[in-house]
């Protein structure tokens, strides 16, 4: 078979593709509409996005999940200003230098908000989701010739085993039913010495203020999961503003005025940010079917256990772990 015209991918992620249901290579199609594998199997390539979903359709709580993130990340699909300082938190470990010339894979995108930082330096990287955010990120990363956006379940990605010399998977595996299968189906992907950048929702090892908004919280999910996303992202903004007035700005106002028992107050990691990015997440926490959340010895044994080496690991109202293959 001929390649045909394989301008609408970068060669390095073309080269990295497999059909997921035979497994062999692909080829880009004549017409830029799609890829081919050598069994004939077809997969489209539409307003920007290579789409593998149809290669399983979602069942049970996958489906409420994905349902559940592609209506988000359609319905707050801008580009924002604070990106970049919640990139600084979720990068601070990663050394960009290190990426050029490599290939990445952002595992679980969205948007593409936090992809659009890595294609600055990676030479190629794939931007998977298993829902529809797929639309939003492709046109958020429309001006970077590097990216290529996938759509696929990342258990069911259709990428060759070892392809990626990094891998980011920001806030995704804790929303799996089985998120350490999740985490050793993205492992099969890491090349050698490949690093891999997770995070992951944590809790308290002791019960505490944040621990009770949490609790408070799983509590009210039971019932925001089963209204309509339109509705739920209209109870979000009253809900943002209760926590946003209640207790990120006081905590803003007693760390600058070193008032303790104020700057002591939960949801820190918002201080400095607008309003609007606590009804994103305020709408993204309410909405989830499912939730995991960690304490370190629970995470430790999936690096003993795949035998990854862990070059940091922070509890910063959520876990950032950099891990590496020896």
């Amino acid at each position: 078979m001929q390649s045909g015209n394989s301008s609408f991918l970068p060669a390095k992620v073309l080269e990295r593709l497999r059909c997921p249901t035979c497994g062999k290579a692909v080829v880009a199609l004549p017409d830029a509409s799609g890829v081919e594998c050598g069994s004939g199997h077809r997969f489209a390539h539409q307003d920007g996005v290579l789409d593998f979903s149809t290669a399983g359709k979602p069942q049970g709580s996958t489906e409420r999940t994905f349902a559940s993130f592609g209506y988000e990340w359609n319905a707050f699909d801008e580009v924002r200003t604070e990106d970049e300082s919640f990139a600084d938190v979720y990068f601070r470990d990663v050394d960009f230098e290190g990426l050029r010339g490599k290939v990445g894979l952002d595992a679980g995108c969205g948007k593409g908000r936090y992809t659009r930082f890595l294609a600055e330096y990676l030479e190629a990287e794939v931007a998977l989701d298993g829902s529809s955010a797929a639309e939003a990120a492709a046109r958020n990363l429309a001006e970077f010739p590097g990216v290529a956006v996938v759509r696929s379940d990342l258990r069911d990605a259709p990428f060759a085993p070892e392809s990626f010399d990094f891998i980011s998977s920001l806030g995704v595996l804790h929303h799996l039913d089985d998120p350490f299968a999740g985490f050793e189906r993205l492992l099969t992907f890491l090349a050698p010495h490949g690093q891999v950048l997770l995070y992951l929702y944590s809790r308290p090892p002791t019960r505490n203020l944040r621990s009770i908004g949490q609790s408070c919280s799983a509590a009210l999910r039971t019932l925001t999961t089963r209204i309509s996303h339109p509705a739920l992202k209209r109870v979000s903004t009253p809900v943002a503003a209760f926590l946003y007035w209640g207790l990120v700005k006081p905590g803003e106002w007693g760390e600058k005025h070193d008032v303790a028992a104020l700057a002591g107050l939960p949801m820190d990691s918002y201080r400095g940010s607008p309003f609007r990015s606590m009804i994103l997440d305020t709408f993204d926490r309410l909405s989830a079917p499912v939730e995991h959340r960690y304490i370190w010895s629970e995470l430790q044994p999936w690096f003993d256990r795949t035998g990854l080496v862990v070059d940091a690991a922070r509890d910063e109202t959520g876990w950032f772990i950099l891990a590496h293959r020896p």
